[in-house]
């Protein structure tokens, strides 16, 4: 087998390769994949790699770490695997085992103490679909251990049926343009890291505000909750595999209230005035994903769709 860097495939052999494997559950697109993995600033190169075997493509691996620069306390000695994807027909063959192995030392080159499987930024998984058992004693015997299950919910809203708030519809409206820094002060005093860098993309591609709801206490914005639709800027994570269903998803999450207000309903009120907002927009499914609070959003409907195991590695401990 030959091994090259990844960025030389064309990603129209990638996507096929893509949809061969997985495309009955996760439908890759171009769009897609260049958004989260070809253009995306973090993709580690040394460690993204392919497979060519009889002229054609047979597997792929893409590493990451977070190389931006951008102040967002995003973590510098985490790694991820975004994803590995190997055609059926070529697995035992030792194709995935000479993959991770290139990819883990580039990431362990690269200063990376510990790696995830999934969630990175401009993920595909929050880790390894559930089912996927064989894959995931796989990575098991690579070293890797389990962590919990993450968990995306579905609810069909086409009926237009609207949601009651237990607290006033004042607390709760889209932000603006101008509210984008009041979000990013918000985010970066009560949930630093990951959804401030997310927001900060947001504020970077001109985002104009009406993918987030926002909760105000006395005109001071208290939590947030984001909405995704076909419309918005980017393609959100819990909108990627829109193509299985029929008529419009939009998503919901993530969300946060400030941690000296909580116990007051208001958080399942910004759940519930973010999915008004999206049903108002012609939406027929609403989408939560990478969530363990299943309880709480079965409250409201939702029943869990897709279901992923985390796993990590430390570096040096087997």
């Amino acid at each position: 087998m030959t091994i090259v860097p990844l960025s030389e495939i064309p990603v129209s052999d990638i996507v096929e390769l893509w949809n061969e494997e997985l495309g009955d559950r996760f439908p890759m697109n171009a769009t897609l994949w260049n958004q989260n993995t070809t253009m995306e600033p973090n993709v580690l190169e040394e460690g993204s790699l392919a497979v060519i075997r009889e002229g054609r493509l047979r597997g792929i691996i893409v590493a990451k770490r977070y190389l931006e620069k951008l102040d967002t306390r995003m973590p510098t000695t985490i790694g991820w695997i975004q994803c590995m994807v190997v055609g059926k027909s070529f697995r035992n063959e030792g194709i995935g085992t000479e993959l991770q192995k290139l990819a883990e030392q580039a990431l362990i080159d690269a200063g990376v103490e510990e790696i995830r499987l999934g969630r990175d930024p401009w993920h595909y998984f929050p880790g390894v679909p559930l089912e996927d058992k064989k894959t995931i004693g796989w990575f098991e015997k690579h070293g890797y251990k389990k962590g919990g299950i993450e968990t995306d919910l579905i609810k069909d809203v086409g009926d237009g049926e609207l949601y009651k708030l237990t607290n006033s519809n004042e607390h709760y409206r889209l932000l603006t343009k101008d509210d984008i820094p009041l979000l990013l002060t918000f985010l970066e005093r009560v949930f630093p890291g990951r959804w401030h860098y997310e927001a900060l993309h947001y504020e970077l591609i001109g985002g104009s505000g009406r993918e987030f709801m926002g909760f105000f206490i006395d005109g001071e914005l208290q939590g947030f909750c984001r909405m995704n639709d076909p419309q918005s800027p980017v393609i959100a994570q819990n909108v990627y595999w829109s193509a299985l269903i029929e008529g419009e998803m939009g998503g919901i999450g993530p969300l946060g209230i400030d941690r000296e207000i909580r116990g007051r309903h208001f958080g399942i009120d910004l759940v519930k005035a973010a999915a008004n907002e999206l049903i108002g927009r012609g939406i027929k499914e609403i989408v939560i994903d990478w969530t363990q609070l299943i309880a709480f959003y079965e409250k409201l409907g939702f029943t869990p769709w897709k279901q992923y195991q985390s796993m990590a590695k430390t570096i040096g401990v087997e």
